[in-house]
């Protein structure tokens, strides 16, 4: 058995670093890591380049490393870019980890644990209330790699089933309406959060998550660079060439990353203590949705070789996926398309939020050059 294929299995055996850490960071809207595996391998060659401009958790360039490939990823959810660099370059000391953790709790005042609305009051007991709102004064996540990955084990297990995570009874991947679960949880028998000391659960996550140590990129390759903010922006301009874009832009109308992750992004200090509706993030209309794709895939196709092939999972919905394909038209003449229909084989995610509409899966728009 040779190396990459003894990686590729490790990617989803979590008796291995790369099987417990290709999971990291609960997300709306995400890659399952086996289709991940599934297209790199096919598509790619060893040391060949992966390019994920809406890279969510990191499932695509965390792969890449595992698989013995270079990746350049981007995406501008703020929660996104702290799980994927976090899974990609965890801070390797366990024992600092831990201590960092007892930091945080250390630091925690009567203040920190005061509620400023009911729904905080019903989703957290005060001692994690607290210990949330210590870490959002203390930790330099942004530039310090042992804050970050704190930070990215306080948010991934922010939210979450009772038992699982630090909450009251909630969904792990997307936070819902406060005035919703408000009134779920009174009406389900949960009016009263879990009592649960956050440092103590923590370190037990922290310990199962490096029980197997961390992932490092295969000898002779570089760890992936993940960007944080716009991708037209950030990417242009790395030295790094792509021979495989692998990603999946939001879908028109569906998806809103300010909405579905407001939760976290007030835990890193990035948004309101209430979340905020404002549905541009959720482009409705066509107009933005296409000038949106045009400016991302644009600087995508300026860090990417002429020959490489373009592998875009997609809403099966006609908004998004003739707006992708259009787009793409334009701006790969050279390229032949094939689609593969990818059907929704088990429940999906807006179902298990009361949405029991059928739906009409995602599609597989795969661009190869002629």
């Amino acid at each position: 058995m040779n190396a990459v294929h003894q990686q590729k299995l490790h990617c989803l055996d979590f008796g291995t670093p790369e099987g417990r850490w290709s999971r990291f960071g609960s997300y709306y809207a995400m890659f399952p890591v086996e289709f991940a595996v599934g297209v790199i391998e096919k598509l790619t060659q060893p040391s060949d380049t992966i390019v994920d401009p809406f890279c969510g958790r990191g499932t695509a360039p965390f792969t890449a490393m595992c698989l013995g490939r270079q990746a350049l990823a981007c995406d501008i959810n703020p929660v996104a870019w702290l799980y994927a660099l976090t899974k990609i370059d965890p801070h390797p000391a366990l024992s600092e980890v831990e201590e960092r953790i007892e930091q945080i709790q250390a630091m925690v005042t009567k203040k920190d644990k005061e509620y400023e609305n009911e729904f905080q009051s019903l989703a957290f007991c005060e001692n994690v209330f607290g210990f949330v709102n210590a870490a959002r004064r203390t930790l330099n996540w942004r530039g310090d790699r042992l804050d970050r990955t704190v930070m990215a084990f306080i948010v991934h297990h922010l939210q979450d089933k009772l038992g699982a995570g630090m909450s009251n009874q909630m969904r792990h991947s997307r936070a819902l309406s406060p005035r919703y679960s408000i009134n779920w949880w009174k009406s389900n028998g949960f009016s009263e959060p879990p009592e649960i000391d956050a440092k103590d659960f923590l370190i037990r996550r922290v310990r199962w998550r490096y029980a197997k140590g961390i992932s490092t990129p295969m000898k002779g390759q570089d760890k992936p660079l993940v960007l944080y903010g716009d991708s037209a922006r950030k990417l242009p301009g790395s030295d790094i060439f792509g021979d495989l874009v692998l990603t999946s832009p939001p879908y028109s109308g569906v998806t809103n990353y300010r909405s579905d992750s407001w939760l976290r992004l007030w835990a890193i200090g990035e948004g309101p203590n209430l979340p905020d509706w404002n549905p541009v993030q959720k482009f409705l209309d066509v107009e933005s949705y296409t000038e949106m794709l045009e400016s991302v895939f644009g600087a995508t196709a300026q860090q990417v070789r002429d020959d490489a092939v373009w592998y875009i999972r997609s809403d099966a919905r006609v908004k998004t996926k003739d707006t992708i394909t259009r787009v793409l038209s334009r701006l790969l003449p050279h390229h032949r398309l094939e689609e593969k229909s990818a059907p929704y084989l088990r429940k999906t995610q807006t179902a298990l939020y009361g949405d029991a509409e059928p739906k009409p899966g995602e599609v597989d728009l795969i661009y190869t050059p002629i």
